[in-house]
């Protein structure tokens, strides 16, 4: 019976970190080289064409961390895939 309640807490314990590894995977931009990254510059350009208005450009675990204002003036965080340009995450008001 022991063994039986440690296997199913061990089980247990899999999937909750699996799931929360996926979580971070979606936020996390991976290892990309430093050579291999979009300018400043071009990350800004693409989340003023996204309508932003920019505020600050930062770097977080791995990606271009965008915080600004939307069209509607609400504050919002976007991240972006450093090589790729690509919206990874949004979070806002």
């Amino acid at each position: 019976m022991k063994t039986l309640v440690i296997a199913a807490a061990l089980a247990t314990t899999a999937l909750v970190s699996t799931a929360y590894a996926d979580d971070r995977h979606d936020r996390h931009c991976g290892n990309v080289q430093i050579d291999k990254w979009m300018s400043e510059a071009q990350i800004r350009e693409r989340a003023t064409a996204l309508g932003i208005e920019v505020r600050e450009v930062d770097i977080d675990d791995g990606c271009y961390e965008i915080e600004g204002r939307n069209k509607d003036g609400r504050r919002i965080e976007v991240r972006f895939h450093p090589e790729t340009g690509e919206q990874v995450s949004v979070d806002g008001d």
